[in-house]
């Protein structure tokens, strides 16, 4: 059953299936090829949906090339998948019975490369659809949603206002008695006009912060949720505790609560508050894991670390989060540790 949208929001439609804008760049076509190769599995005989996904096709050149790059990168997995068919466990091949004794020798060399081919075609195939499912599922949820790298300011119908970083989502609920957003995924900025006889919540997970006119900033990375005030003063609770737990806060103090509920508090300037706005990450003395973790949503694809060791080292810089892979290469360079590029889904970071 689809949830009914207040009339008074200045909403993009989710359209989660429907019909969406030009690409703005290469990694928003291919996600939206992405969500189209899911699609049409589930509805491709579906007329309308057919008209639909040519609109979009012809929308934008890079349509076409991104559909192109996805259904041969899917073809080449479904390949890979038949042959592996024909090898033992061993990586060996098994000809047919027919074959003669010389037919069934396989040089080492050729069946490494093989294995490679079809680990990297295995791994295009897992991250594309892992990129698409979690994303299609946050649309039907949303009221406003963020892709890779993108920000988006919205205006609410009191005259707040909502800044979301890169890979967020919000629902938004408003009626005579209160004004409710749910952060659904990602970071958001809050800019919100006073108005003593509605109060402003937002829900983040079991965080729910309480405001009646201030500006703060709250941020669902990684397992922890936080809450930062450049102005005025905001109180923060954690149902999620047992008992649940509660902590006022005001100009330059901050909160982080993890998944076992432990918080941990802070202050900051006031006008460090927010500071993903301008795609910088601010690392001072933290691990790289944690910075990793400011990135993802800056990133089109999957980041994978493979070395726990480097994950735990501490870096401290400013780092520009338009370019993922040339600011974890800067961050993990020092320490020996190098970016591997698979496909434009997926980096691997790994050690020396």
């Amino acid at each position: 059953m689809s949830r009914v949208r207040p009339p008074y929001l200045r909403l993009v439609p989710p359209a989660a299936y429907g019909p969406r804008p030009v690409a703005a760049d290469e990694t928003e076509a291919r996600r939206d090829a992405s969500h189209w190769y899911v699609r049409l599995r589930e509805d491709g005989d579906d007329t309308a949906v057919k008209a639909e996904f040519a609109a979009w096709l012809q929308a934008d050149p890079l349509h076409a090339e991104a559909w192109e790059s996805m259904t041969a990168t899917m073809a080449a997995a479904a390949r890979a998948r038949a042959d592996l068919r024909g090898y033992s466990r061993e990586g060996q091949a098994m000809p047919p019975r027919s074959a003669s004794r010389r037919d069934r020798r396989v040089p080492p060399r050729r069946r490494s490369r093989f294995r490679m081919a079809v680990a990297a075609t295995a791994a295009a195939c897992a991250v594309a659809v892992a990129v698409a499912l979690p994303s299609v599922s946050l649309r039907l949820r949303s009221d406003h949603i963020t892709g890779a790298g993108e920000i988006e300011r919205v205006r609410l119908a009191d005259g707040s206002t909502v800044q979301l970083g890169p890979g967020s989502a919000i629902a938004v609920d408003y009626d005579g008695a209160g004004r409710t957003v749910r952060l659904l995924a990602g970071q958001a900025m809050f800019d919100v006009t006073r108005d003593p006889s509605r109060p402003f919540r937002v829900a983040a997970g079991d965080v729910t912060t309480t405001v009646l006119g201030t500006r703060f900033d709250v941020r669902m990375i990684g397992e922890a949720t936080s809450v930062s005030v450049n102005r005025g003063h905001v109180q923060v609770e954690d149902a999620g505790a047992a008992p649940p737990t509660r902590r006022d806060l005001r100009a330059g103090d901050w909160v982080r609560i993890d998944a076992h509920h432990a918080m941990l508090a802070g202050s900051i300037a006031p006008e460090l508050v927010g500071s993903w706005r301008q795609a910088n990450v601010l690392a001072e003395n933290r691990t790289i894991a944690s910075v990793i973790e400011e990135m993802r949503p800056w990133y089109g694809g999957r980041i994978v670390v493979t070395d726990a060791a480097l994950a735990a080292r501490p870096v401290t810089g400013i780092y520009n989060l338009r370019d993922p892979a040339q600011a974890l290469a800067m961050i993990v360079k020092p320490y020996g540790g190098r970016i591997t590029r698979i496909t434009p889904w997926l980096l691997i970071v790994s050690g020396s």
